[in-house]
């Protein structure tokens, strides 16, 4: 009888750790977290786990930097070789466990204990036997709603990779737009160098001849010697910034000598319909949604306390001990209760109340900001439009026929060369606004991406065909300029 009842109640703990084992899968979650993405971008995105999938993955990634670097292969380039986000995906490893763990049952815990007479009787010395199993049989009833809390904690886990996911892609976009922006100034600047070069040069001759104050020379010669430091200024910025976007691309090595286009996308005809970007970032960001489970979670940690406060241990078990005087055996269940005496969880209640007020204020505030975040990002990207249409529409054409009339002027011997090439910097610095203005929009673009939590694909980012001649003096140097460089 003594062990029929020990070899079942062995055999119903083998059945509870059974139910309450579980593999931890290796995807974690992943194949959620890509389906998000590519909802919101409809980019790609790969856990680097080892697999041949990773060997194709690399090749993609060489096979883009073969091509012109468009802004949307930087993004799925970083999105698929950055080493941080790889990183951070090792998170879902970590929470997915955790649920693993959340539903498994405690181990059961064998005790044994010998106790040995201190002198013979009858001859001979016997030793007192004592066995016994325990199982936390409370562990039965808080497993569901511990494993609802591993549950939201997971849930919170790949919304957040996501939002970080998302926040990558607006920020490659941003860097890729400036570097582009500053490579196309770096031409204009050189163009502006090329220009004060020759005013220079011009100047020098006519002073030798005595026709020109020695103060306009140093005149020409500064403008020259400011016009070379900004073309350095300018290759220094970037370096920095095509750094920067190697360090998103995770890129080293032979793949950093990937090349852009040589112009920014120009300005779409039509934008986007803005009026619901604020309802639509609250109800589709991910870290929204993030701080949503985790109040969630907080709020299931609460309910679990709050159940079992005054039982937090309940042992069952059975024992089975050789009593050596009566050469019998003695077996038995015994159970375990520890008094909530002293220790009713009120402090720990206290704190998880806290926690979810705090969570839920969190909350509160983040939809506050994101609300306000939106704003700024439309009001800006609207404004930046405003701004690169005045100087498409308005201010490169005036530069224009001034210089126009200028050269008119000139060959006529109305106005000297200086006038001219005045005329021609004023133009070209026209054209380096115009582009600061254009690379503001598309970062400002990138920015309203971000702030709704997805990207606004309804604007074509193909570069329009080039006004003439208004881009053409913005970026080139004129006809005028070549006559003057030859003289």
């Amino acid at each position: 009888m003594t062990h029929r009842l020990i070899a079942k109640f062995i055999t119903l703990m083998c059945i509870g750790v059974v139910i309450g084992c579980a593999s931890v899968p290796k995807e974690a979650g992943f194949p959620d977290v890509q389906k998000l993405i590519e909802q919101r971008i409809g980019w790609r995105v790969h856990w680097n786990q080892g697999t041949p999938e990773d060997t194709a993955v690399a090749d993609a990634v060489r096979s883009m930097l073969r091509q012109e670097l468009t802004p949307d292969a930087a993004v799925q380039i970083a999105l698929l070789n950055n080493r941080s986000l790889q990183a951070t995906y090792e998170d879902l490893g970590i929470a997915q466990a955790d649920v693993v763990q959340a539903g498994l049952l405690r181990n059961p815990v064998f005790l044994a204990s010998f106790r040995f007479q201190d002198k013979a009787i009858g001859g001979h010395r016997s030793t007192n036997t004592e066995f016994s199993v325990d199982q936390d049989f409370l562990d039965l009833f808080v497993r569901p709603l511990r494993k609802k809390v591993a549950a939201e904690q997971f849930e919170q886990e790949k919304l957040r990779i996501g939002n970080a996911i998302l926040n990558l892609a607006a920020e490659v976009r941003s860097a890729y737009y400036i570097l582009l922006a500053d490579e196309q100034m770096l031409e204009m600047r050189r163009t502006v160098s090329r220009a004060t070069e020759a005013a220079a040069d011009i100047a020098g001759r006519q002073h030798e001849a005595g026709t020109l104050r020695t103060l306009d020379l140093t005149n020409q010669q500064g403008f020259h010697a400011q016009a070379k430091l900004d073309v350095v200024r300018i290759e220094t910025m970037i370096i920095a910034d095509r750094e920067r976007l190697n360090r998103l691309m995770w890129l080293w090595g032979t793949d950093t000598t990937w090349k852009l286009p040589n112009r920014l996308p120009e300005l779409p005809k039509a934008e986007v319909a803005l009026e619901h970007l604020e309802s639509t970032a609250v109800s589709q960001r991910l870290d929204i949604a993030a701080a949503h489970h985790e109040t969630q979670a907080i709020a299931h940690a609460l309910l679990l306390t709050k159940k079992f406060r005054y039982v937090s241990m309940l042992d069952f078990g059975v024992d089975t001990e050789h009593d050596v005087a009566d050469g019998v055996n003695l077996t038995g269940p015994h159970l375990t209760i520890e008094l909530p005496i002293f220790d009713q969880r009120q402090a720990k209640i206290a704190r998880i109340e806290a926690q979810l007020r705090q969570s839920q204020q969190r909350l509160s505030s983040l939809s506050i900001d994101i609300r306000s975040e939106v704003r700024e990002a439309r009001d800006r990207l609207m404004a930046s439009r405003n701004v690169v249409k005045y100087y498409h529409d308005v201010v490169l054409p005036l530069r224009q026929r001034i210089v126009d009339e200028s050269q008119l002027y000139y060959n006529g011997m109305l106005i000297g060369v200086y006038e001219l090439l005045l005329a021609k910097q004023n133009q070209i610095n026209a054209g380096r606004e115009y582009i600061e203005a254009l690379r503001d929009y598309w970062t400002a673009r990138s920015d309203v991406d971000r702030a709704v939590g997805g990207r606004l694909r309804d604007i074509a980012e193909t570069p329009q065909p080039p006004t003439q001649p208004v881009e053409q003096s913005a970026t080139q140097p004129s006809k005028s300029f070549e006559l003057i460089h030859q003289h």
